[in-house]
């Protein structure tokens, strides 16, 4: 088991997916999940691997949505007697399941390494370019005739402005600091992808004025209102140097406290590049999970305890006591038609 989470942890981390572990810490028999036991959970609600079943593996799903979007540690547990404790890293539960064991569990979050495209060769994008390299994010350069002796610590620079070789935009950031260099057409490209962050460097005046060409190119108003300009935390910065901190410090607050993952909006334009949406992932966890009415945890459709019809709808649970909770008082837990 343990050599088959690694391979999936490694081909996840390729991906650029982010995800999260859970690790039984603790128990009480009786309980299926031992400690030790590990699983790796998807944005998709996919768990695999083993941490126990019925209510504990929902409520596990639950947790580690929760713990990829916010990006924190959190231990969970999961006892007969519960419990009313509940903070950003500490929860508990009942265990609704007929069993009495008790069980902690541990979620730790796997964010892939963010990534920063910066698009031009001003004083602003080098200084940008070095500082990203030190906060250990994959630097990306994109700028006619820009080469290693301007950037030295990219991990990659192209000579035009082209997203089409990117394979994943989920934790990327984009900066276009072309001043004066094709800034219309480099912050059109931009938009034109997924990535929900894109910052231009620019005056509020400049920034009016890229946004009635963008709305006269086709962009939607939503995705224009999208666009950071001027960007950047204001620290009355005056060096390029400082704007470049700046610029990293709005970026990496962002990284850190605005969910990327779950928050990105759809884009749709038809020229605009085919790429996974994170919300692609919340409606097929909505598809494949159904949150139990009594526990109010995911249950999986394809692999669920009891399944009831009620009011011609199916209703799902993961364990012997929901299903008789539920039928003694159903509409406790659903509305009736």
């Amino acid at each position: 088991m343990f050599n088959e989470l690694a391979l999936q942890i490694e081909k996840h981390l390729a991906r650029g997916s982010n995800f999260a572990i859970a690790q039984v810490v603790d128990r009480i028999a009786p309980s299926s999940g031992k400690v030790g036991d590990k699983a790796l959970i998807l944005e998709t609600g996919e768990l695999i691997g083993w941490i126990g079943g019925g209510c504990v593996r929902g409520i596990v799903i639950k947790e580690a949505l929760d713990v990829i979007k916010s990006k924190r540690y959190r231990r969970v547990r999961i006892s007969p007697e519960g419990g009313t404790r509940s903070t950003a890293t500490y929860k508990e539960y009942v265990m609704s399941c007929q069993s009495k064991g008790t069980l902690e569990v541990m979620i730790e979050p796997v964010i892939p390494q963010p990534e920063l495209i910066v698009v031009g060769k001003s004083n602003i994008a080098r200084k940008l370019v070095q500082l990203a390299s030190a906060a250990d994010f994959k630097v990306s350069v994109m700028a006619n005739d820009a080469d290693v002796q301007m950037f030295p610590s990219a991990n990659s620079i192209a000579d035009a402005v082209d997203f089409t070789n990117f394979q994943n935009f989920m934790n990327t950031y984009i900066i276009v600091t072309t001043q004066g260099e094709d800034d219309e057409l480099s912050v059109k490209k931009a938009l034109q992808t997924v990535v929900k962050y894109v910052g231009f460097v620019a005056s509020k005046k400049k920034a009016e004025d890229i946004k009635t060409y963008l709305t006269h190119e086709g962009i939607t108003e939503d995705r224009i209102g999208q666009l950071r300009s001027p960007v950047g935390l204001d620290i009355n910065a005056k060096l390029a140097s400082e704007v470049a901190i700046s610029i990293l410090a709005e970026v990496i607050d962002h990284f850190r406290n605005g969910n990327v993952a779950y928050s990105m909006p759809v884009y749709e334009k038809e020229n605009a590049m085919e790429r996974p949406s994170p919300t692609a992932a919340e409606d097929k966890f909505a598809e494949d999970y159904y949150i139990n009415p009594v526990c109010n945890v995911p249950v999986s459709k394809k692999n669920p305890k009891h399944i009831v019809e009620y009011q011609g709808e199916n209703v799902y649970f993961c364990c012997d006591g929901c299903k008789v909770s539920f039928e003694k008082e159903p509409s406790k837990y659903v509305k009736t038609k």
